[in-house]
């Protein structure tokens, strides 16, 4: 029995059949930043509801977001207005069957935390007998106050959640106590607790294939919609889960533990093959925290990639660990059908990498890019600037690294300013010194980090000047690059006239005006309605 206020008879509530709906959030962006999320197909949710089908129970999905492509609405926030794409909260809690016993909620950013807090409301206070789960990185890490912020929650999913999830539904179902459950934090009485953690899922090839059948698939591919560069119709895809490493700003240890696990090479080359045929599919995104860890596994992916010859591109949009990607495997990534191929340096100061625990070599970094260039690699890099305990020398050491990599021929870079994520060892730092607070201004901090509206979390450098830093190491680096390619800049205005997209700075440019555009429609269409509203009001006055 759920502890608390609402506390009630599985006998009662779960009399039927166990239901469960599944819901993907909106896609909240920020129009006017210099970052460029995008809505992309939920991967974990699709997981999700290919296992708890799989356990045999009844699932319904809303993707909130593909089922409202082209519905927008402007959401205030401490730190500047985000745009909204997709149902609205009431439009998705009118879609909730009353026959549901149990609804979870993919959290796997921060910044969705104040909308699925009001969605989380409107489920409860139109279904007050029904089980709410949040599942994710963000619920994962944030678990204690997501329970003591918002009322309604009932469970969180710790980690990975297919296991998880199918256990907790079986207990739900038995009347058995949740405190039964490995992995999950749920509300006794009146404080937030947790269960022991339970062991990884071993075989990730075991997993039942993501349900994609009961996601409208068709509108993120038909409108190009995926989580890298645009290539067509694309649907992204796991190898590994984990990472063996622990960096200090990264969140992934809280969640999938440092243990690294990979999938059979073949297998995902029949899942590619699969998506070839039911979704006509031309290219694959590879969200693994850690793809390409091990030479081995990279030639044998691709050996069994060319000899299937599925005629698709793939591409690596999350970084990746550049110490096995030399000339021989390069070679092999291209010929096998990579081309976007990212690098995670995060920072160009050793002592940066050491305090953060970013273990890379940066010459290394230099000679695998060096040889993805010459492979006809097209790549990227990701930069991380106002770590806490970062100097004026360290920033100056990244200055100088970024235009080395300008230099040798790096397609694009992004700069992003440091946001401490929940879960993340800088984040448990930062609460511990009581430097951080948990307001509306922090929940949009990774969303807005790369903006004028970001917070600095560095004592000895300020956001203006942050952000001041930032612009000039993008402009730079874009100087140095363009000036000694210039027909580079050239194919990128190519591109976006064609509506092509080749690298990160065409899928920048072109996400970004996309979203000003809808900001802009939303706008007018806020205005008209604010104008109609006094011409209404007027004319009821005479």
């Amino acid at each position: 029995m759920l502890g608390g206020a609402r506390a009630r008879d599985p006998a009662d509530a779960l009399a039927d059949p166990l239901r469960v709906c599944l819901i993907h959030l909106p896609t909240i962006t920020a129009p006017r930043s210099l970052s460029y999320y995008d809505a992309t197909p939920p991967l974990g949710l699709a997981y999700l509801a290919a296992s708890t089908r799989a356990a045999g129970y009844e699932v319904d999905v809303i993707d909130a977001t593909g089922e409202g492509f082209g519905r927008l609405h402007r959401r205030a926030t401490g730190v500047g207005d985000v745009l909204v794409q997709g149902l609205s909260i009431a439009e998705i809690t009118a879609r909730i069957d009353e026959g549901v016993a149990v609804v979870g909620v993919s959290n796997m950013f921060l910044h969705q935390w104040p909308l699925l807090r009001e969605l989380i409301a409107a489920i409860r206070a139109r279904l007050p007998a029904v089980t709410i789960v949040a599942g994710g990185e963000n619920a994962t890490a944030l678990w204690e106050h997501m329970l003591g912020e918002s009322p309604g929650l009932d469970v969180c999913v710790l980690g990975e959640g297919e296991r998880t999830f199918t256990s907790l539904l079986a207990a739900l179902a038995a009347g058995a106590p949740l405190s039964s459950v490995p992995s999950i934090a749920y509300r006794d009485g009146a404080r937030a607790t947790r269960t022991p953690a339970g062991p990884r899922i071993d075989d990730l090839d075991a997993i039942p294939p993501p349900a994609w059948e009961l996601f409208p698939v068709a509108a993120y591919l038909d409108q190009g919609h995926g989580s890298g560069v645009a290539r067509g119709r694309s649907l992204p895809l796991l190898t590994s889960r984990g990472c063996p490493y622990r960096c200090t700003f990264c969140s992934s240890p809280a969640m999938w533990t440092t243990r690294y696990l990979r999938r059979d090479p073949e297998r995902v080359v029949d899942e590619i093959a699969a998506y070839v045929r039911r979704y006509q599919i031309t290219n694959v995104d590879l969200n693994d925290l850690t793809a390409m860890l091990t030479k081995d596994w990279i030639l044998e992916f691709c050996a069994a990639m060319q000899r299937r010859g599925l005629g698709v591109s793939w591409q690596l949009p999350s970084g990746t660990r550049s110490e096995a990607v030399d000339r021989e495997a390069a070679e092999a990534l291209h010929a096998a059908g990579c081309r976007n191929f990212c690098y995670a340096p995060e920072s160009g100061s050793e002592a940066t990498l050491s305090r953060i625990k970013k273990r890379v070599k940066l010459p290394r970094l230099r000679s695998s890019l060096q040889d993805a260039l010459a492979a006809g690699l097209t790549t990227h890099a990701s930069i991380i600037i106002g770590f806490p305990h970062e100097r004026g020398r360290d920033l100056w050491a990244t200055y100088r690294f970024v235009l080395r990599m300008a230099v040798d021929g790096l397609h694009t870079v992004a700069v992003m300013v440091f946001a401490p994520y929940p879960g993340s060892e800088e984040y448990a730092a930062l609460r511990e010194q009581g430097r951080l607070t948990l307001d509306e201004a922090y929940y949009y901090s990774s969303l807005l980090r790369a903006s004028s509206g970001l917070r600095s979390y560095n004592p000895r450098i300020g956001s203006r000047r942050l952000f001041a830093i930032q612009l000039g190491l993008l402009v730079s680096f874009f100087a140095v690059q363009y000036t000694l390619r210039p027909w580079r800049l050239g194919r990128v205005a190519w591109n976006l006239a064609r509506g092509r997209h080749e690298s990160v700075m065409d899928q920048f440019l072109a996400t970004k005006l996309r979203h000003l555009k809808a900001d802009l429609r939303t706008r007018a269409r806020e205005l008209r309605a604010r104008l109609g509203g006094s011409r209404a009001t007027g004319a009821a006055s005479r």
